[in-house]
């Protein structure tokens, strides 16, 4: 289990605990997955960084302003994330803006890392060998049509 025991200034600091029992290939498993859960946390924590806190915005000459504080799930190289953002639209309604997205160079609800390593992996493999590599090496389960993204 991961938990976040500090936060000061930019730094975070988290604690893992796991328990190491089975054989040396399930406490590998084990240790991935105290990663995947510490990569998590400090994913949303990083994303977090990015979000406004719901002041009005302008693009160019139009001014929008925060219409709710959405919840939405990101894919990361740990495993999912969810985060509540603030999006943003025009009095008139429209087209939707969420600046962490756009900050944080969210990419079809991946973060940066995990978009890359997905495009290198399905350059050099069809998209069911990447689902199938990221579960078997990373642990990280996503759905085949994610790959064809």
């Amino acid at each position: 289990m991961a938990k976040i025991i500090a936060r000061i200034g930019d730094e975070l600091t988290i604690q893992v605990t796991m328990k190491l029992s089975g054989s040396f290939m399930e406490m590998e498993n084990t240790i991935l997955d105290g990663c995947n859960e510490m990569g998590c946390l400090a994913t949303t924590e990083a994303l977090q960084k990015f979000d406004t806190d719901g002041s009005p915005i302008k693009l160019g000459d139009t001014k929008m302003t925060a219409r709710a504080k959405d919840n939405l799930t990101y894919q990361t190289p740990y495993g999912s994330v969810q985060l509540k953002r603030y999006v943003y639209q025009t009095p008139k309604g429209g087209v939707i803006h969420c600046p962490l997205e756009h900050d944080a160079r969210i990419i079809r609800g991946a973060t940066p890392k995990f978009a890359r390593q997905i495009a290198h992996k399905y350059s050099n493999m069809n998209a069911l060998a990447v689902c199938l590599d990221l579960e078997e090496n990373h642990h990280r389960k996503i759905a085949h049509s994610f790959c064809k993204m």
